[in-house]
C-alpha cells in the first residue's frame, strides 16, 4: 500500500500521511527500508501503540 493509498483510505491528504510518517521516523519508532522507501519498518510497537502526536 503506497501512500497515497493510505491516504485514500483514512480520507486524509497524502501530505498529512507524509507528515505523519517523519514524525514517527524522527521519534525512532518506524524506519524507512531501502533507497525508494516502500517498505516501513517498525521499531517499536509497544511505543507506537503508546504515541500520542
Amino acid at each position: 500500500m503506497n501512500r497515497r493509498d493510505i491516504a485514500d483510505y483514512l480520507g486524509i491528504t497524502l501530505e498529512t500521511v507524509s507528515r505523519a510518517f517523519s514524525i514517527l521516523r524522527d521519534e525512532a519508532l518506524l524506519r524507512f527500508d531501502g533507497n525508494i522507501q516502500r517498505r516501513i519498518e517498525l521499531l517499536d510497537r509497544h511505543a507506537l501503540a503508546e504515541f500520542d502526536a
